[in-house]
């Protein structure tokens, strides 16, 4: 009977072809777990750190509920700690050859390679996910970061020169991330010398796997420190000496709330925020491929997030078919058994999902699910929702693991409103056999990667990141090291925080006038008025205000510009962005070189004014010849100005375009009001941007000299300046939602301001934290940190191969 048994059990195999279960032992986990007497603590400074009477949580199998460990959780005491023990490595790894770090990250690697089995097995059964895509694909991708940037600070010197690091690094992890989102972002900083604390969520063993790794290697104890603890503690962390950046990854609320909290602490803050991803199917896609696409970005356990999946019409009742289909041919069950496709990512994922599915259906969504999941398992169903209106709520949310809600499109360009209509855009993916139409679409897409007929590609080598609310930051290939540099000589950031800063009624309060001086006679010349839209026009309030000279006598009146100017100027620069952007880098060359003939033609009558204001003769000429030095200069890198070519290891090329921010507000400083507001112009305008400008307030009448020509060279709408009070106008613009990215040289209180209101829309900022910057200096006010201010970078893949 066994035996009749056994071949029937075989002849049933054969003809349905199943899987059957392949577990991975979970041995070594628990042998390493042994080592630490099941209670893990903080990894600082090479050691284990275990304070005592600390709070722990139980780190525990998301499935079956086993436990596993507990984790220490960190308080203010460890996160000073772990910074100065940061701050103390920093002093020996910044200072040493490119080439010993190099060595260094290589040995890093090869310690990793020895130990991939237990990174594997700790990192699926604590997280859930599929073991087999992090040993196929994480563990992989995690050893080519090492190596890549081991060959990038073997060169360093040469390919860098002119940045050196920033110092101490902060790196903040969300619950939902994988060990290889802290590798994306640790493996560039320590590449170009900085050191690292990074503070993960409660009972996340993996990056402490790897910290003690790294400092097993003994040579550099401090370089990489990790902390468990709650995102609570960013702002002790943010605010301790030496540390010059955080990098945060997480939700958009929570990089919205931690915009507002670090506002003035002296770090940047990098983000890379929300999960979800795009994908767009076309008429002439290969459906099945682009099925199976589907299945890969959202069932496959390579996402942490859900997926806004695009169909055009003619294709959706063939698409959804055969996608429901394949949604019922996969495989759910333990992470740790190598034959499943997906795991269980725990009781938070799964509440957040039943949450989206019961608001969807409560807006009139259709939901297919493929399989009945009791509501208390710790699993979820691959889920499709579809039928809901580009305008409802939940097509506007970010969409959680592991859902696909479906629309349809009739035509490209109703796909690209669709997809460029909510506030994210993090990556996407174009589905079609033409390439003319793929990358007409692509080059659309406002995401920061876009994949052509593949999807969740990734290289060292090539840049990733986001867009609008998706974050600023990039991680991989070049950006990515400049994410962690700073021009040479910049100093280390210092806390400029106002306690008493009240963000209700900063710039609420605007001066009639300038600071009191005496008077002399009547304008002698009718007031200048705001540049907006092509033209001079009058302020909405019908106001202006006097503008002295260096002995107190009048020189003249500008506009006093206010709420309703800006929202003006705002919107023409909107208008004009299609045009502006679709000119040709040599177009946008020829209009600078235009612009600084005609300010060579104006050059007496910009000398006097700037005489008029303090600046001897010879330094205001000097000015003047500088800032018509710099439009050329910049038409120059406009006209030169070309999109480069990576290729991405049995990949395929990738091309990696640099685009516009799109409307730019520039708040520009007192000091050296032409040179300054050029400097800040031109790199803006050859990147494509349309610019809203507030100059000098003490000294703006040189450039509204400079709009008059403007008004005649360039489209109506790319420039538009706004006179009046800087904190009233800077006000205005950080909490505009449609302004795209600010700029702002003041205060250290305007510096403050801008970076708590611009969490709005959480818009790139730019601030100079009150401090003065050296215009006159070519690496100052040309150099390239402008350029890299002044666009962001998409990477655009296009795979060979079927």
């Amino acid at each position: 009977m066994a035996a009749t048994r056994t071949e029937s059990r075989a002849r049933e195999i054969f003809s349905t072809l199943e899987y059957g279960p392949v577990p991975e032992s979970h041995a070594c986990v628990l042998a390493w777990l042994h080592t630490q007497d099941r209670c893990l603590g903080h990894y600082v400074d090479g050691k284990w750190l275990k304070p005592e009477h600390r709070n722990s949580v139980p780190c525990q199998d998301p499935v079956t509920g086993e436990y596993l460990a507990s984790c220490l959780q960190a308080q203010s005491e460890d996160v000073v700690a772990a910074v100065e023990a940061a701050r103390t490595a920093l002093e020996s790894w910044s200072r040493l050859p490119g080439v010993s770090r190099a060595q260094h990250l290589t040995r890093l690697a090869k310690m990793i390679q020895k130990h991939q089995r237990l990174l594997w097995t700790l990192e699926s059964l604590v997280t859930g996910r599929a073991v087999r895509e992090v040993r196929d694909r994480d563990v992989p991708l995690a050893l080519q970061q090492l190596q890549y940037h081991a060959i990038q600070a073997h060169s360093q010197e040469e390919a860098l020169a002119g940045w050196e690091p920033m110092g101490v690094i902060g790196v903040i992890l969300p619950p939902t991330f994988s060990f290889l989102e802290m590798m994306w972002r640790i493996c560039p900083a320590l590449a170009v010398g900085c050191t690292v604390v990074v503070l993960v969520p409660p009972a996340s063993p993996t990056p402490l796997l790897l910290a003690q790794l790294a400092g097993e290697l003994g040579a550099f104890p401090g370089i990489l420190n990790v902390l468990s603890g709650p995102t609570s503690l960013a702002p002790v962390l943010a605010s301790r000496s030496g540390v010059q950046k955080v990098a945060f990854c997480g939700s958009v609320e929570e990089g919205r709330v931690l915009r507002r909290t670090l506002a003035g602490m002296g770090p940047e803050l990098g983000l890379a925020l929300g999960t979800e991803s795009l994908l767009l199917v076309t008429d002439t896609a290969d459906v099945d491929s682009a099925v199976e696409a589907v299945v890969d970005a959202a069932w496959s356990d390579r996402s942490p997030g859900g997926l806004r999946l695009l169909i055009q019409e003619s294709v959706w009742d063939e698409t959804m078919r055969r996608l429901q289909a394949r949604m019922g041919r996969l495989r759910g069950g333990h992470g740790l058994d190598g034959a499943v496709d997906m795991g269980a990512r725990g009781a938070a994922a799964r509440d957040l999902a039943q949450r989206y599915v019961r608001e969807a259906q409560s807006q009139g969504a259709q939901v297919f699910q493929a399989g009945d999941v009791p509501s208390d398992s710790p699993f979820f169903p691959p889920t499709l929702v579809s039928d809901l209106p580009p305008a409802s709520p939940c097509t506007q949310a970010e969409v959680p693991w592991p859902l696909v809600m479906a629309s349809p499109f009739r035509t490209a360009k109703e796909a690209l409103a669709m997809a460029n209509g909510t506030p994210r855009g993090s990556s996407a993916s174009v589905w079609s056999e033409r390439l003319g139409q793929a990358l007409e679409l692509g080059y659309g897409l406002q995401v920061g990667t876009v994949w052509v007929n593949a999807h969740g590609l990734r290289d060292p080598a090539v840049p990733t990141g986001g867009c609008r609310e998706s974050g600023s930051s990039r991680h991989g290939g070049l950006d990515g090291l400049y994410e962690y540099l700073r021009p040479s000589g910049t100093p280390a950031w210092q806390p400029y925080i106002s306690e008493n800063l009240n963000y209700d009624t900063f710039g609420l309060a605007v001066p009639s006038t300038l600071p009191a001086g005496p008077e002399s006679g009547p304008s002698p010349a009718p007031p200048y008025g705001l540049f907006i839209g092509g033209r001079f026009q009058a302020p909405g309030a019908r106001s202006s205000r006097p503008i002295q000279d260096s002995q107190g006598k009048l020189h003249g009146y500008v506009a006093e510009g206010g709420a309703k100017d800006v929202r003006g100027a705002v919107e023409a620069a909107h208008q004009a962005a299609p045009g502006w952007v679709g000119q040709s880098p040599g177009a946008r060359a020829a209009l600078l070189w235009a612009l600084a003939a005609a300010l060579e033609r104006r050059e007496p009558t910009l000398a006097l004014r700037l005489e008029r204001h303090g600046a001897e003769p010879k330094a205001a000429k000097a000015e003047v010849e500088l800032s018509m030095r710099r439009l050329r200069a910049w038409g120059a890198r406009a006209q030169a100005q070309s999109h480069s070519l990576l290729v991405a290891e049995l990949k395929g090329p990738v091309l990696r375009l640099r685009e516009p921010l799109g409307v730019l507000a520039v708040v520009c400083p007192d000091e050296r009001p032409l040179l300054a507001f050029v400097s800040l112009l031109a790199p803006a305008l050859a990147h494509g941007n349309t610019v809203v400008l507030v100059p000098s307030g003490t000294c703006p009448i040189p450039a509204l000299e400079v709009c008059q020509d403007m008004a005649t060279l360039l489209p109506a709408g790319v420039v538009n300046v706004v006179t009046g009070d800087r904190d009233h106008l800077a006000r205005c613009l950080a909490l505009h939602q449609d302004v795209q990215a600010l700029w702002y040289f003041g205060s250290a209180q305007g510096s403050q301001f801008v970076e708590w209101a611009s969490a709005g829309n959480l818009k790139p900022v730019w601030v100079n934290r009150g401090c003065t910057r050296a215009w006159e200096q070519d690496a100052a006010g040309a150099g390239p940190e402008l350029e890299l201010q002044a666009a962001r970078t998409k990477a655009l893949w296009l795979p060979m191969g079927d």
